[in-house]
């Protein structure tokens, strides 16, 4: 065989290989794709809101991850998918979460109200995390996740520190957990015990639930005014983000810091405030939005411990998150009550 030959020969199995190659690595971002839109799937065919598609398509990722062999040639794409689609994400958010025109929708006492309340979410967490001797990053997530909006923030916060996998799942479920406990069992007891006002109830479910769609829950009994004053307040504490993010991202780094995304999600913010013409991209947007995370997430899950989860970390993060909750909720109560 002349050597022309060999060398054709050669060059095919290296395209082959390398055709195989991209085709392996495509599967990874493939798998974390399908966990993502089976999570966004599960959510809108069963309308419950607290089935929050990103936590679930991470939920799946880790059971998968633990329970069933990820080929390794699979893990360039999924370690990479997170990166990629999470700033996209962000300004995404921005366009469709962020509206500074509730400021002006909401009473002045409640907006200070709201503001007292964020801020112990922080004092509370991060002394805590310190306390239990949490890594310095789980604390910030928790911090993060708790005080803005569970999931979303997380995913936002964990690419502005470089959180790994086992960091995000660690202080997520945690989040889910006592978020759950939060809204089926705490707030009801207070509001039984304090006969609590409609307005009050639904003020306070916006200013200390971690996820939107324990919000809605919250208050889906309630008349339709109620729901959007408790939408409303959640939606206050998107704008967190833009205090939260620079001030864990340079803490994490060591150097003051904003990640250029951040900019993203305020421009769409402010686009989407006060060009109402382009409202009609937010349905869109939205859909596109939850599967770009689920998929990161689905990613993180899929690269992330269910031992860890359930681990001694796991269980200190847990009581971070429920008693920053329990502090939140004291503390508006005292603001709306006791004060009074």
């Amino acid at each position: 065989m002349s050597s022309h030959i060999k060398v054709e020969l050669k060059e095919k199995r290296y395209a082959v290989e390398n055709r195989k190659k991209t085709l392996e690595n495509k599967c990874g971002i493939v798998l974390a794709f399908i966990i993502g839109l089976v999570a966004f799937a599960l959510q809108k065919i069963t309308a419950n809101p607290l089935l929050d598609p990103l936590f679930i398509a991470m939920l799946l990722g880790i059971f998968i991850n633990s329970f069933f062999r990820i080929p390794n040639q699979y893990s360039s794409s999924i370690n990479s998918a997170p990166a990629l689609l999470i700033p996209i994400g962000v300004v995404l958010y921005g366009c469709v979460n962020l509206n500074f025109k509730v400021f002006s929708s909401i009473e002045f006492d409640f907006i200070f109200l709201i503001l007292f309340v964020f801020i112990i979410y922080i004092i509370t967490a991060l002394f805590l995390s310190s306390l239990l001797k949490l890594k310095e990053k789980v604390g910030y997530l928790l911090t993060t996740g708790s005080t803005i909006c569970g999931a979303s923030a997380i995913v936002i916060a964990s690419k502005a520190i470089d959180a790994d996998s086992d960091e995000v799942s660690v202080s997520l479920v945690p989040i889910f957990i006592s978020g759950m406990i939060g809204l089926f069992i705490v707030l009801p007891l207070v509001s039984a015990w304090l006969k609590m006002s409609d307005v009050n109830y639904g003020v306070l479910s916006g200013s200390v639930l971690q996820f939107t769609g324990f919000v809605k829950v919250a208050v889906r009994d309630f008349p339709s005014h109620i729901k959007s004053l408790a939408i409303s307040v959640k939606a206050i504490r998107y704008a967190g983000l833009l205090f939260l993010i620079p001030l864990f991202a340079s803490f994490s780094k060591g150097k003051f810091y904003i990640p250029w995304y951040l900019w993203g999600f305020l421009l769409g913010g402010l686009i989407f405030t006060f060009f109402p013409a382009v409202g009609f991209l937010r349905p869109v947007l939205k859909i596109v939005l939850t599967l770009f995370w689920s998929t990161a997430m689905a990613a993180i899950g899929l690269n992330a411990s269910l031992r860890n989860v359930f681990s001694k970390e796991g269980m200190k993060a847990f009581a971070v998150s429920l008693f920053s909750f329990l502090m939140a909720v004291g503390v508006f109560l005292l603001g709306a009550y006791f004060s009074a």
